[in-house]
């Protein structure tokens, strides 16, 4: 098994850090336009596969023929959002960086299975499979794993008991739009405390440490990886593409093949307005960046 990782920032880095002491795969491929950086972090991380009595080796570059032949690309690359910009302007600086990247993934890698975790997430979804072409059971995007795990750590906080293997998921858009889905009795105003919570889980680590999650992030990734390399049962929240190519985190079950089924949802009838509200977004969204367009110069 061969996994690649575009982008070798804190997110990246952590991901080929869990893979190594996972053991998950034979060899690693760490793609950065910042070459120095994607060495730096290659010798690292194969320095630690050593400490560890780890046999996965560890490759590094700037170029996308690295690609060749891996299993698994995973997409972080991507600019996070500066103060005072827009949602829309940074929706186009991704979308041009995830676009480029999917389409070297097709070229290079053309049987692989991409996990997307740029963001604003699920456009990027959208944008990775229209890139690359790939059919949309092999383009996958982390955020539902992530926002659970938030759901499921203000659980923990609130009820002072291991919710780790909770049934409570999250689903919808990776945005202050997404809907937690509680299986526990609380109150109302619990019930709103915990939604608040989860929906601002990021935001209050941006405020902390002035940059992104990338821990919980990686390990989001990594479930999502597991289930891709074993073949598995196990209900996972992944944002996906439909038959009508609308991305957003669904309950899902994933296989060596891609995704292989989205449950359906029993949504209550204010959850389901948020939802459809939240969609008219995306799609308002994907019809602006006209991807299709000389905008996106794939070469």
């Amino acid at each position: 098994m061969k996994i690649a990782i575009i982008g070798a920032g804190n997110v990246g880095a952590s991901i080929a850090s869990l893979l190594i002491s996972k053991q998950m795969c034979d060899e690693i491929a760490l793609i950065d336009i910042n070459q120095n950086l994607a060495k730096a972090k290659a010798i690292d991380l194969s320095q630690m596969a050593i400490a560890l009595g780890v046999n996965i080796s560890v490759i590094s570059g700037d170029d996308y023929k690295l690609l060749s032949d891996f299993d698994i690309v995973i997409i972080t690359a991507g600019m996070a959002r500066k103060d005072g910009q827009s949602r829309a302007e940074l929706v186009k600086i991704n979308a041009d960086i995830v676009a480029k990247a999917s389409n070297k993934i097709a070229k290079f890698a053309p049987n692989s299975i991409i996990i997307v975790v740029t963001n604003p997430l699920d456009i990027m979804v959208y944008v990775a499979c229209k890139a690359s072409g790939f059919d949309r059971s092999k383009v996958i995007g982390m955020a539902g794993e992530l926002d659970s795990a938030r759901l499921k750590f203000a659980l923990q906080n609130h009820l002072k008991r291991d919710m780790s293997s909770s049934k409570s998921l999250v689903i919808g858009m990776h945005s202050d739009s997404m809907i937690p889905l509680i299986d526990e009795n609380l109150s109302d105003s619990e019930l709103n405390e915990i939604k608040s919570q989860t929906i601002n889980g990021g935001a209050l680590i941006v405020k902390l440490m002035n940059t992104s999650a990338f821990y919980a992030p990686a390990a989001g990734v990594i479930n999502i990886c597991e289930a891709l390399i074993n073949g598995s049962t196990k209900v996972l929240s992944c944002s996906v593409l439909d038959s009508n190519f609308i991305a957003f985190s669904r309950p899902v079950v994933i296989d060596r093949s891609g995704l292989k089924e989205i449950l359906e949802l029993n949504l209550k009838s204010k959850d389901r307005e948020i939802l459809d509200k939240s969609i008219e977004e995306f799609i308002i969204y994907i019809n602006n960046l006209n991807i299709n367009s000389a905008n996106f110069n794939f070469s």
